[in-house]
């Protein structure tokens, strides 16, 4: 179930149990005052407890709410959580709310409750033979009044109440309880929950609860192992379908994963192996005077209690008293990340309307958990904290996915979580720490940017470019910050990246457009035709080379004032050439070509839409473009694939976006030889055919496109090929013949 459903199903699920029986009782019973006032529906439940609701007016009937404890707990216990493994989390949370409870006593009591003690501390050790888990803590205790109001009192919060009494909440105390419910987490893993306690207050007695999680408990004195001081002694009877949670491994890694920062020691019980150098009596029994005893290592296995929570939250700290090591340190251990430093980290706090601190890094090679799907849903890579407590790591509004890459940990005081701290509601607060997030992210990636090594952008770019692409297109709030980070081959700069800004200050005199054309290569890019037509009149072509591109560039029509255009769509117009020449010039080279013209568009009638002759291209006989809402070779390629894995057919789906225009130079060779056949061999000659289909097929190939038959292809290419060959066949042949005819001289010498 998710938990956002959990409170609908704890009302839901309660009415349908019966867990709300009303009883009716007269009002005449109670004399009527006006005093008396209804009782809260949202007071805390006690076990053996009723809630009345009093008189409201004067002849009214009263009911009495009878809560089903067991079955409120049921719902609490099975309902509230998604992960039996937070039973850790909410127990060790509890433990350190009462260490810190006693410090902060400690320091500010009076001296019967203070005293002279040692830093409270945490430990866990589990009994295979038992079946049972003892989480225990030095912390404060607590009376058998408190084990009542906070053990036996669904919903209430010892430690609210703790920090209700100390008025203003300006004490230095960090406490984590909010909601009195993480103790019933208990029962996701144990059938049977003991409490051993003892409290700091003088004269205290050690006492025992006991339940299993049914309508009752049991408080008893002086019960089970004493308790050295103050503190509180958890023994969980594990269910058969939780014994896993005894073995030491799986209480490390819940304890690494959930409580690793919290600020008092946290121990556990297990084996732990060293090996020792001993006297090896066997190789000394011949040992001679004077010679050095020989030694051998043996394993030697002890058990203790061994600190798991090493690491210090740094994000704590003030940044200038954190090193440049202690960052890498931090990340390298917090994220598993030992061979990778960081590229950049920011460390910052929030304050005001909510008070978050937080450390953000720039990995310094692709996350593997990213290197096969770039939004993988299992990386997690911002860690939430709640006072040091790990809360989760998959809050997807946290951070927009396009900074998937960017690993941190956010740790805040106050945010808006739902009671099993699994759940961050949408709130205010939320989008004010993604803003802040999101504004210190693209800081760092500037600072890369600026830095004097250049390599570390590169090094970025190619690891993370494609993740600024999607924040163009997905972002529209910071896009305008993004786009001067992008990076593309050019016309001018083939074998570095060149940026739009590197672009605009390159540009000639006069000129208004950011020239572009999509390819799937930098390579097939400089081939393309209709690059070319830029290429040749001197200005710059950007190289879009992954279909990403394409569907970004929707999204950045203009770049300082100055419009991009996609060189491969009809229509390109150039700043430096008045618009009604260029159409007459057009209009004339039509028409003096137009036997030709007309014969292309006859025979590829079925490829094209039209056929338009240019003196654009310098070098290539003819050029495949789009009309101005036509789809670029890439994409449609991209759209084919996407359909055919949705179980469509690739047969015809590309007809509405392929309106592609055959742009043909007249002064080249090629061009002229076919307009030479129509002329000579007539429409209908199948050598002109052939020879009108190949420009095409060279002019599709170089554009980008796919050739759709390439049985027919190779056929035309052999065939061509083999009108040569007879034709050089028969050259030879008429040359020997002619050689043969030659007369001999004979220039015998006498003898």
């Amino acid at each position: 179930m998710k938990l956002s459903r959990a409170a609908a199903a704890l009302v839901a699920s309660a009415c349908a149990a019966g867990a709300f029986v009303p009883s009716v009782r007269r009002a005449a019973v109670m004399a009527p005052s006006s005093s008396h006032r209804a009782a809260p529906l949202m007071r805390p439940l006690g076990m053996s407890e009723v809630l009345d609701a009093e008189t409201v007016e004067e002849g009214a009937e009263t009911f009495e709410f009878q809560a089903e404890v067991g079955r409120v707990m049921d719902i609490i216990i099975n309902s509230l959580y998604s992960n039996r493994d937070v039973f850790l989390r909410e127990l060790v949370s509890n433990a350190a709310d009462a260490c810190d409870k006693k410090r902060f006593l400690s320091l500010t009591g009076d001296a019967d409750v203070a005293g002279s003690i040692e830093k409270p501390a945490i430990q866990i050790k589990s009994d295979k033979d038992a079946m049972t888990v003892t989480i225990e803590d030095s912390g404060v205790g607590m009376t058998k009044g408190e084990l009542q109001n906070n053990l036996g009192r669904i919903a209430q919060s010892g430690t609210k109440k703790f920090l209700e009494a100390l008025g203003d909440g300006s004490a230095d105390v960090n406490l984590i309880g909010q909601f009195g419910v993480g103790f019933y987490s208990a029962y996701l893993v144990a059938d049977k929950v003991e409490v051993v306690t003892k409290s700091m207050q003088p004269g205290s007695p050690q006492l025992k609860w006991t339940s299993d999680a049914s309508s009752s408990y049991t408080i008893s004195e002086g019960a089970g192992e004493p308790i050295d001081g103050s503190g509180t002694r958890l023994i969980l009877h594990l269910k058969d379908d939780a014994l896993g949670y005894l073995e030491p491994a799986k209480l490390e890694e819940l304890l690494e994963h959930y409580s690793e920062f919290i600020e008092f020691p946290i121990s556990v019980w297990k084996e732990k192996t060293e090996y020792k150098q001993v006297p090896d009596e066997e190789a000394n029994g011949s040992l001679e005077e004077g010679e050095e005893p020989k030694m051998k290592t043996v394993p030697e296995t002890t058990e203790g209690y061994e600190q798991m929570n090493t690491n210090k939250p740094i994000w704590l700290r003030a940044p200038s008293e954190v090193t440049e090591e202690e960052y890498k340190d931090f990340y390298q251990s917090a994220f598993r990340a030992s061979y990778d430093e960081p590229l950049a980290h920011t460390h910052f706090s929030l304050e005001g309307q909510i008070e978050c601190k937080s450390i953000l890094y720039i990995p310094g090679m692709l996350p593997f958990e990213l290197s096969k799907d770039m939004f993988d849903e299992d990386a997690r890579n911002i860690r939430l904290y709640v006072k040091r407590v790990f809360i989760n790591d998959k809050f997807e509004d946290i951070m927009p996915r396009w900074l998937k890459f960017v690993r941190g940990v956010v740790d805040s005081q106050d945010l808006p979580l739902n009671v099993s701290r699994e759940i961050l509601q949408k709130s205010k607060v939320l989008s004010i720490i993604n803003k802040r997030l999101v504004r210190k992210s693209l800081d760092m990636i500037r600072e890369i940017e600026g830095d004097e090594d250049e390599s570390k952008y590169i090094m970025f770019w190619n690891n993370f470019g494609k993740y600024l692409k999607v924040g163009v297109i997905e972002d529209r709030r910071n896009k305008d910050d993004i786009v001067p980070l992008l990076r593309f081959f050019s016309s001018s700069s083939f074998e570095e990246y060149t940026s739009l800004d590197q672009y605009v200050e390159g540009m000639k005199e006069g000129q208004k457009q950011i020239y572009y054309v999509t390819a799937d290569g930098k390579e097939k890019a400089q081939m393309s035709p209709a690059a070319e037509k830029v290429r040749s009149r001197g200005y710059e072509v950007l190289y879009l080379t992954e279909p990403l591109d394409e569907i970004m560039i929707e999204s950045v029509t203009e770049y300082k004032e100055f419009k991009l255009a996609d060189v491969s769509k009809e229509g390109l117009e150039f700043d430096d050439e008045d618009k009604e020449e260029r159409k007459k010039k057009e209009d004339e080279l039509n028409q003096d070509h137009k036997s030709v013209k007309e014969y292309l568009e006859t025979t590829l009638a079925e490829k094209v839409s039209k056929v338009k002759m240019t003196d654009l291209l310098a070098e290539s006989p003819a050029a495949l473009v789009q009309s101005a809402y036509g789809m670029s070779p890439t994409m449609q390629r991209y759209m084919k694939a996407q359909n055919v894995a949705s179980g469509g057919s690739d047969a015809g789906m590309m007809g509405s976006f392929n309106q592609a225009v055959l742009e043909v130079n007249p002064r080249h060779p090629i061009v002229k030889d076919l307009e030479q056949m129509v002329k000579v061999q007539g429409e209908e000659s199948d050598e002109a055919k052939n020879f009108a289909v190949l420009i095409y097929d060279v002019a599709a190939l170089t554009s980008g496109y796919e050739i759709e038959d390439s049985g027919d292809f190779a056929q035309r290419i052999l065939s061509m090929m083999t009108s040569k060959a007879k034709g050089d066949v028969q050259d030879a042949e008429v040359q020997a013949a002619n050689v043969a005819q030659e007369p001999v001289e004979d220039n015998h010498e006498n003898v």
